[in-house]
């Protein structure tokens, strides 16, 4: 793969960010790799070089392979906004765990030149899609998970879980709980695990409900990718809300039903090793 042009998405809040995005502003000139940088950078940097263009809007990002460096938040966001959702990412993590990351700030430059010098690899990683079909809102594909929940912290919702089956609804289980989590395998790690969810290898593809405190105790389960997901939430409790990688929230009514299902768009990540899925197995597990 040829790589031209290159796209930059950074924490600004976190110093050791700005010292990676000026390191791989050194070393893409060495290579001849245009940059394209999110958000704006220092002055003081921006004026030493002419291969940088700095955008302050996240959805003007692109090029041939996107860095995002930052926690798995950052990453997170970083698929969540791009214009291109198929635009492979390669994460360079400054936060704990960096389940996300291909590198972290100790290893970080060794990274960069394996992806300069074209010795990485790519791994698919599933996403899912959120439909609200009494709202006009075109949502992004989710890598983690979609979280349904009370839009009151301490009252609960009476949310029902369905599979749309042969052109009708099929409901699960319904009940008084905080919510609902649907997740895909590389978010099982994530919240749906603090919720006592299952930890699912990333080489799998599969759509996890996890419960979120019910009232009547309801087991996790892990469906296969094809399935539709709907849920809503009846009257008898608090209004619902709908938070999307922990980065967007809806507000919703009773009864206005979210469907999800596996999307058609990857995560496309950019890694530095084949065992990048038992790596992952490893750090859920520390």
């Amino acid at each position: 793969m040829e790589i031209k042009r290159i796209g930059v998405v950074f924490d600004k809040c976190n110093p050791r960010a700005i010292n990676i995005v000026e390191d791989i502003v050194k070393l893409s000139i060495e290579y001849g790799i245009e940059l394209i940088i999110y958000p704006l950078i220092p002055d003081e940097i921006l004026c030493k070089y002419s291969n940088i263009e700095c955008v302050n809007d996240i959805s003007l990002i692109k090029g041939d392979i996107v860095i995002s460096i930052g926690g798995d938040g950052t990453i997170l966001r970083t698929f969540l906004f791009l214009k291109d959702k198929d635009a492979p990412v390669m994460g360079i993590g400054l936060g704990e765990k960096n389940f996300l990351s291909t590198a972290t700030y100790e290893d970080y430059l060794d990274a960069v030149n394996k992806l300069f010098s074209g010795k990485v690899y790519f791994k698919q990683e599933m996403r899912l899609d959120v439909e609200l079909p009494k709202h006009n809102i075109n949502l992004p594909p989710v890598l983690n998970d979609v979280v349904f929940a009370t839009s009151i912290i301490g009252k609960t919702i009476d949310a029902y879980v369905a599979l749309y089956e042969e052109g009708s609804k099929k409901i699960i289980w319904h009940g008084k709980s905080d919510g609902v989590i649907i997740s895909t395998p590389i978010g099982s790690t994530a919240y749906s695990y603090s919720a006592g969810g299952p930890v699912i290898d990333t080489d799998l593809e599969c759509i996890l409900i996890t419960p979120l405190l019910p009232v009547s105790k309801k087991p996790p389960l892990v469906l296969k990718p094809s399935r539709t997901i709907i849920l809503w939430a009846s009257r008898r409790k608090s209004k619902p809300v709908i938070v999307l990688d922990g980065q967007i929230k809806v507000e919703l009514d009773w009864d206005d039903e979210v469907i999800v299902k596996k999307s058609k768009h990857y995560a496309n990540f950019v890694v530095t090793s084949k065992e990048i899925s038992v790596k992952r197995i490893v750090k859920s597990a520390r």
